[in-house]
């Protein structure tokens, strides 16, 4: 599992691991960008079942996920939400 969560760090410079917890940050042009970017995130927790914390502002979003039921670790799940959310969100 350490060198998937390396490969995903590595890949997509937007996330980093803060304890047992993947995090994301970006910045977008206005509001109206990142209320889009926003659904679709709410539609692809949905498909995996698997909902992170989303914290937004006017042109910013951070996610943080971390698996609860395998005692708040990085799973696999997270790692594939993480990278889901970076395609759609293309930065």
């Amino acid at each position: 599992m350490k060198q998937t969560i390396s490969e995903l760090l590595h890949e997509h410079a937007q996330w980093q691991q803060v304890n047992e917890t993947l995090v994301g940050e970006w910045k977008f042009s206005n509001f109206t960008e990142l209320r889009q970017i926003v659904g679709k995130l709410c539609d692809l927790a949905e498909e995996l079942n698997h909902h992170p914390t989303v914290t937004y502002g006017y042109n910013t979003l951070k996610v943080e996920t971390t698996t609860h039921d395998a005692g708040n670790t990085i799973t696999e799940l997270d790692v594939e939400l993480a990278k889901r959310i970076s395609q759609i969100i293309g930065k």
